[in-house]
């Protein structure tokens, strides 16, 4: 952070310090979210004609001006390292809600880190009067439940008991054709969710975290191959499951009393 500067307050005649702080993305003018600084937080208003990611502007410090009321502490994320690995799924319990949330109902965790590094479902930067990715997410996720059931009773209504065969001249095959493709989209915005929407590189990037395999697509491959420990990687990195207890069913997947996230010392999501 840049030295800060104390300047007059015309009004009060209280002097107010302007800090430099660095932009967190490309971004509006009027746009306002919270930053830290000497441990308090305080709210940010971009300057007419926006501003760039990483250009640095000057902003008035007024401690407890944040959004979410004054002294709220930050939680720091990590720089230039995952908090862990990979496969470390299990590092707090088989029973964890994240791991579970992560197994069962993958979207619904996935939205909860949105909410978290506060983005919308589709991981952009969300703006006010934004639906909630975890509930728009939680939404999606029973259509594959349903969808497995409804067609299991379909196709099973078109076999021969006699010899566990499709009854031939039945639409079985142009149901299975259906279901293929319907699996393959689910896959498809599974790895869209995680992958285009520039998640896990929306956090590396913001944490400074290097590739350290398969360069160029390391995000891509971890998508693809291993969705489940991909988002419980991301859940784990944006909390402090060592101290707040994980929850399936809140918006963020931790209590209302949880810091929010800090990068890079000063700026919070």
């Amino acid at each position: 952070m840049e030295p800060a500067v104390a300047i007059p307050m015309a009004d009060k005649g209280v002097p107010v310090v302007e800090v430099s702080v660095s932009a967190p993305s490309h971004l509006p003018g009027g746009y306002i979210f919270d930053a830290a600084a000497n441990g308090q937080t305080f709210s940010v208003t971009v300057p007419a004609g926006g501003v760039s990611r990483g250009q640095t502007f000057s902003a008035p410090f007024v401690p407890g001006g944040g959004r979410h009321g004054g002294g709220v502490p930050a939680s720091a994320v990590p720089e230039g390292r995952w908090k862990d690995g990979l496969c470390d799924c299990c590092m707090f319990g088989c029973c964890h809600p994240a791991l579970w949330m992560g197994i069962c109902c993958r979207l619904a965790l996935l939205g909860q880190v949105q909410n978290r590094l506060r983005l919308n479902w589709l991981g952009e930067r969300a703006n006010p009067g934004d639906q909630s990715p975890f509930k728009v997410l939680l939404g999606i996720s029973p259509l594959a439940v349903v969808k497995s059931v409804l067609f299991s009773s379909l196709l099973q209504g078109f076999i021969d008991p006699s010899t566990g065969l499709p009854i031939e001249g039945s639409p079985y095959w142009a149901i299975t054709a259906v279901n293929i493709a319907f699996n393959f989209a689910v896959i498809v915005f599974s790895i869209y969710a995680i992958l285009l929407s520039r998640q896990r590189r929306y956090i590396r990037e913001r944490s400074g975290i290097p590739e350290k395999s398969c360069q160029g697509c390391e995000d891509c491959c971890c998508a693809f191959w291993c969705g489940c420990c991909t988002v419980t990687q991301m859940a784990r990195q944006t909390a402090e499951y060592e101290t707040y207890v994980a929850q399936c069913c809140s918006e963020t997947g931790l209590p209302v009393s949880a810091p929010q996230l800090q990068f890079g010392g000063t700026e919070i999501v």
